[in-house]
């Protein structure tokens, strides 16, 4: 182990105060795979909360040592940050210290030191060569009203010709202005992105947007840009990025921190937008290059992970392979390469690490070495970089302009599976919007429209006459991105249109909903997203709305805290101010089916107050079957408490109304009488007996069944089935709160929760064997965003759950779908777990025919059920 450097304890108490206690800082790293080596080179009192990391040519160290990343009132550090140079003869130097919350530093051939504050991106110079620097050069500043430390300028990395390149936050969604040294300037609210520009800061063009927090940027010898991007909170995983000019990643911080918004999204969910390579640790500051693939190291995780490319299409896929995990006190946060060893070395990085996990700067702080040796490290893979292949070529050919497609190629490329050749060809398309006419676009076909939308959006085209125009066309997919357009540059004036948008009867739910956002947005209230309770309940009021309307507006008002309860009881569901029993009863008197409908889920979603309503409907014969079907369902988590009125409903005529009232009852103990009762409505309906049966002998849903291994053996037995499959009846089991439980974690169509993914667009990918396989299997394949984490107290209690972030207190999100946050001091482990949320055996729950109902509900799309 390399002898760290230390100050003198006299000095380190005069600098930073008190004297830290090491021992109760531990890092305890644990190497992870063959052919890695980490070495402690430097701790605090040396070094102290460092940030960027770079290697000069001849071996030296020069990292950011942080004393204005949000000090405290006791704090007695240096009042400015320090760069400071680990020389590889030993002596530790100050090269400058007149910066603040710097939260990067990059070297170049030429003797500048790069360095990123929060506002500004600047390169110092030592003139004189006494080692210190003494120029100082302003190469663009960032004017914004937040101040936050981490939420703005950072990550540089070179490109191969020389160029700077730097990553921005989203700034607490607050107005702000980048400026470059030869007056060039961009604006802009709630989003990141990549910038670049010449080495002295002319020339300033932005690359890429739809960013949180870009802490980590590289850029490979084949120019390839590749930057790790944290999480909003609400929204994970943080994020491995493919960059690429003219890259939208889907996020705006403008639109708040509620996890669903129709203009955000996080993977690629919107037309246009790109998905993330693969989901990383949390809290990724920084990333470097091993052969092919990436080395990323996790401050909230505690984690180096390598992460081993492919090529995927025109971008990358990944496989993560976890190579050093620490305590705790192990939080790695930028990486460098040292290119000053011999070949014959062991490949050399160093990293700087915050080492505690408070977010105000705190006397701790680490350097490591990173060694690995090829030789022994077999994981690596291949070290040369692999040529581009035709999907890349085309897809940067098609960003660049080149290729001489015409208008026709354009859109049909801009129809193709693969993202980036989508992006691409939106890009090019966007080129020649200024030339298009309105009668020409008009004839286009709709897909060929929607594209159009999307490709003035990007070319930033005057709004008339193409928004009138596109918020009145007939296909449902041109309205979206009209909002979506509208909303995105906030175009105030446009209110009027929204609000008479609105008054259409005909709208889809996801219209509706977008319509909703763009509102709230216009009106000065975007981080409201689609739910604004004073809005929304006047909208349910209001008598001149159609009944569609106010029944979508109705789906959107119940909503459960986000912040689980204290007392770590279950949440409780309320009715919010204004939505009473009398108002649900005088929206059922308009007898509207649509309407009617919305009035019964929100009765489910809190059966408490709404029982004896739900149970009232279920017996009125004037109700249709299927309002009545959707009562007894509401009644399933209450059901032991209408036991005789299930019973009664279960020995009726109509088959969705007895069926549903056999489902309610599975949940049930019933008296002697009540079983005979069953039995003979077994007896009296055959086609029912199925369930009768799973009420009486619960073991026989179990009995003589494939294994749920055996994906074939099952799809052959569902197929098999005579009856034509009941979407209803699937949508019905799939927010059943008894017995599959689905929308317990999932949403679908504005309904459910949000612990899993959203499954409204499960039908676009029409593969029934990998949808049934992922209900009998639910560890086969689990997305790594939603790899669940498990939490154990000092005191011995456990805690599952999705983690949202790290520091000082760990916060995660719950099968409820709410956050529950812990102190650090509280927690004796947390476990990465590798089995999903989703429980395994739902199969063995449900009766062949539900299973296959509930599988054709998800096959269908989800326009179907929007408005039922």
């Amino acid at each position: 182990m390399t002898k760290p450097i230390f100050l003198s304890t006299a000095l380190f108490i005069l600098i930073h105060g008190n004297l830290p206690a090491a021992e109760e800082r531990k890092a305890e790293v644990k190497i992870l795979k063959e052919g890695v080596q980490l070495t402690l080179v430097a701790e605090h009192p040396n070094i102290v909360t460092p940030t960027g990391i770079d290697i000069d040519d001849q071996g030296n160290i020069w990292v950011v040592s942080s004393h204005t990343h949000m000090p405290g009132k006791t704090y007695k550090g240096p009042k400015k940050d320090e760069i400071l140079v680990f020389h590889k003869n030993g002596k530790r130097s100050v090269f400058y210290n007149k910066t603040e919350q710097t939260m990067d530093l990059e070297l170049d051939p030429n003797g500048w030191v790069y360095l990123a504050e929060r506002d500004r991106i600047l390169r110092i110079k030592d003139s004189n060569g006494d080692g210190r620097g003494d120029v100082e050069e302003l190469l663009a500043e960032l004017s914004s009203e937040a101040i936050y430390p981490h939420n703005a300028l950072s990550a540089l990395a070179w490109t191969p010709d020389g160029d700077l390149c730097f990553g921005l936050g989203e700034n607490f969604s607050k107005t702000w202005t980048l400026t470059g040294r030869d007056g060039m300037k961009f604006t802009g609210t709630g989003e990141g992105g990549i910038f670049r520009c010449r080495a002295d800061g002319t020339k300033l063009h932005r690359i890429a947007r739809g960013m949180w927090n870009p802490f980590g940027l590289l850029v490979r010898e084949d120019g390839e840009i590749f930057a790790t991007d944290n999480d909003p909170g609400v929204r994970p995983p943080c994020r491995l990025l493919h960059i690429v000019q003219g890259g939208d990643y889907g996020y705006q911080r403008l639109y708040g921190n509620e996890s669903h918004h129709p203009f955000v999204c996080w993977n690629g969910e919107l037309r246009g937008t790109l998905p993330m390579v693969h989901p990383v640790g949390e809290a990724p500051c920084g990333v470097a290059q091993l052969g092919r693939g990436l080395l990323l190291p996790s401050w909230s995780d505690h984690l180096l992970d390598f992460h081993r490319l492919s090529p995927k299409g025109a971008s990358y896929s990944s496989e993560r392979i976890a190579l050093v995990r620490g305590s705790r006190y192990f939080r790695p946060v930028c990486i460098a390469r040292d290119r000053s060893r011999s070949k014959e070395e062991p490949m050399t990085w160093y990293l700087s690490d915050w080492v505690d996990g408070r977010y105000p700067v705190h006397g701790y702080g680490r350097l490591w070495k990173l060694e690995i040796d090829l030789k022994k490290a077999k994981w690596v893979g291949p070290l040369e970089l692999q040529k581009k292949n035709n999907h890349a070529n085309l897809a940067k050919k098609l960003r660049i302009g080149k290729g001489g497609f015409n208008r026709k190629q354009l859109f049909q490329y801009s129809q193709d599976k693969d993202p980036f050749i989508t992006r691409g060809a939106l890009i090019a398309l966007s080129k020649q919007a200024s030339d298009w006419k309105k009668d020409e676009i008009q004839k286009l076909p709709a897909i060929e429209r929607v594209q159009a939308v999307i490709a003035l959006r990007i070319a930033g085209a005057t709004p008339d006459p193409w928004l009138k125009l596109f918020l009145k066309d007939k296909n449902q997919e041109v309205q979206f991105e009209t909002l979506r357009w509208i909303s995105d540059a906030k175009m105030e004036e446009y209110l009027p249109n929204v609000e008479s948008y609105l008054a259409n009867s005909d709208l889809s739910y996801s219209l509706f909903e977008a319509a909703m956002a763009t509102q709230n947005t216009l009106s000065g209230k975007p981080e409201a997203g689609i739910r604004n309770p004073n809005m929304l309940i006047a909208r349910v009021k209001d008598s001149a709305s159609s009944p569609r309307i106010r029944a979508y507006a109705l789906r959107l008002l119940p909503s459960q805290p986000r912040t689980a309860p204290k007392d770590g009881n279950l949440p409780s569901m309320k009715f919010p101010a204004g939505l009473t029993l009398d108002l649900l009863k005088e929206l059922l008197e308009l007898n509207d089916e649509t309407l009617s409908l919305e009035v019964i889920r929100t009765l489910a979603s809190n059966p408490k107050a709404g029982q004896e309503l739900l149970a009232e409907i279920s017996t009125e014969q004037k109700r249709s079957a299927q309002l009545r079907a959707e009562a007894i369902a509401g009644l399933a988590s209450v059901a032991t408490k209408h036991r005789p009125l299930l019973v009664k409903l279960a020995g009726g005529v109509n088959p969705t109304i007895r069926e549903e009232a056999l489902r309610c009852l599975r949940s049930c103990t019933l008296t002697h009488k009540q079983v005979i009762e069953i039995k003979e409505t077994g007896t009296k309906h055959p086609g029912s007996r199925e369930l009768v049966r799973a009420i009486l002998e619960p073991g026989s849903l179990a009995a003589n069944r494939p294994a749920l291994t055996d994906t074939e053996g099952w799809l052959k037995r569902i197929n098999a089935i005579k009856a034509p499959p009941n979407t209803t009846r699937g949508r019905r089991i799939f927010h059943h709160a008894t017995v599959a439980l689905c929308s317990k974690c999932h949403r679908h169509s504005g309904r459910g929760n949000v612990v899993g993914p959203d499954l409204s667009t499960l039908a676009d990918g029409g593969d029934r064997k990998w949808l049934l396989q992922s209900i009998l299997n639910p560890n086969f394949e689990i997305a790594p965003e939603y790899s669940p984490r498990l939490i154990t107290l000092k005191d011995g209690t456990t805690f599952t759950g999705i983690r949202l972030r790290s520091s000082t207190r760990e916060a995660m999100r719950d099968t409820n779908g709410q956050t529950r946050s812990f102190n650090r001091d509280d927690i004796n482990s947390i476990q990465e777990l590798q089995v999903s949320f989703m429980p395994s055996g739902l199969p063995l729950s449900l009766t062949d025919r539900e299973l296959r109902d509930l599988i054709s509900f998800l096959e269908s799309p989800a326009a179907k059920h929007e408005s039922k």
